[in-house]
């Protein structure tokens, strides 16, 4: 697990007191820039608390493609060397989603356009199931196409307030991840100011996706697997955790949180995030300071389209689990770069039992918030999901 290495420029005013010698350096990185193809700017030789001062504040605590599988989907040491030099999800830049869709290794794509797209229910390969709200498409809330993904959290619900979604990675159930497998999860994901600003009352933190076990013929699997990685606003805290497994496994229990060591006393709750870090201590102070500039954990933002991307590495299966397995976030802000967020690995990810042969295959997305209390008069709050991709290899940031 690696720290996002900026170095960051020391002062001009230190180095360069000449406003020739300043005049001649731009035009010298000018000219490279030019020849080399170099995309970075001088806001990516500041650290993280120092870009998010100058983007501003605002954290908050028909396209169904499945893509047939060609040969030859890269090489898994680029894509490794990629995410362990903490850079930008999509490595090659910004692509729009029907671009992203046709790339090499690409499983299924689902752009949410039309009701035909969540028509299935449980029992089917894909599709919604309802809540104290039903999922809908919204033909006017929309990150591309035609429409997206709305869930609706009502006053007075309980846990399940919205409903879920669910697909398989593939049509015919032959695209799936046992041992010694690699693929990546891409999805856009709204939020409305009211979602983000209610604390809802008992909840122990509403979820964003569950990343779980593909049915086999014959077989159904429910959200709640052994597993299971679920990306959650853990504790209402404004920002994604993960944990792994709804049961447990040799090295550990259920629920099994993503929150690595740091001091003899304390937690980065994201562990790839920079100095000043994510750090559980930084909950105790009143109010809170997760957030920069004197913590640096990503969290929501209200009213855009922000980026959520998963990398999930299985090694080889010890029994029940997979062994020396690694897990990656990386999050964006609309039109901005995907940042690195989480950095899990080497860890033993529950396989199940080994008799049971089970694989990751399917993802679910909902906002399900464990203990919510279904007494709670408070506003009304909306989800949205856009352009989910799944592919063998790193998908491309969005547009």
């Amino acid at each position: 697990m690696t720290e996002d290495a900026r170095s960051g420029l020391q002062s001009s005013a230190e180095r360069i007191k000449c406003p020739l010698s300043i005049f001649a350096l731009a035009l010298a990185v000018l000219i490279f820039s030019s020849l080399f193809g170099l995309r970075a700017s001088w806001l990516d030789t500041l650290d993280a608390s120092e870009r998010h001062a100058l983007q501003g504040s605002g954290y908050y605590p028909g396209r169904t493609q499945v893509v047939p599988l060609s040969e030859g989907l890269g090489v898994v040491g680029q894509r490794d060397k990629a995410g362990e030099d903490g850079k930008d999800a999509g490595g090659s830049g910004f692509a729009n989603f029907d671009t992203r869709c046709k790339s090499p290794g690409v499983l299924r794509c689902v752009g949410f356009d039309s009701t035909t797209e969540i028509s299935g229910n449980y029992g089917m390969n894909s599709g919604i199931l309802p809540g104290a709200a039903m999922p809908s498409i919204d033909t006017e809330v929309k990150a591309s196409g035609r429409g997206s993904l709305r869930f609706t959290v009502p006053p007075v619900s309980g846990a399940n307030s919205s409903g879920s979604y669910f697909t398989n990675y593939s049509a015919d159930l032959s695209q799936q991840f046992g041992e010694k497998s690699d693929f990546y999860i891409q999805w856009r994901q709204r939020f409305s100011t009211e979602f983000l600003t209610t604390q809802y009352r008992n909840g122990e933190g509403w979820k964003q996706a569950i990343i779980g076990t593909g049915d086999r013929p014959g077989h159904l699997y429910t959200s709640c697997s052994d597993l299971e990685i679920v990306i959650q606003n853990g504790y209402q805290r404004g920002f994604p955790t993960i944990y792994n497994s709804c049961s447990g496994s040799s090295s550990h229990g259920p629920y099994d949180g993503f929150q690595e060591r740091y001091g003899p006393y304390d937690f980065k709750l994201q562990n790839a995030r920079p100095s000043p870090y994510c750090l559980y201590s930084q909950g105790k102070s009143a109010p809170p300071t997760f957030f920069p500039p004197k913590g640096n954990c990503f969290g929501y933002f209200a009213n855009e389209w922000m980026t959520f991307q998963v990398h999930i590495k299985t090694g080889p299966r010890v029994n029940d689990e997979f062994a020396n397995s690694y897990v990656e976030l990386w999050i964006a802000r609309e039109g901005q770069r995907s940042e690195p967020v989480i950095s899990w690995g080497p860890y033993n990810l529950t396989a199940g039992a080994s008799s049971e042969v089970k694989r990751f295959g399917k993802i679910w997305l909902l906002p399900y918030n464990t203990g919510k209390d279904e007494k709670q008069n408070h506003p009304t709050g909306y989800v949205w999901y856009d352009e989910l991709v799944i592919s063998h290899d790193r998908i491309q940031d969005p547009l």
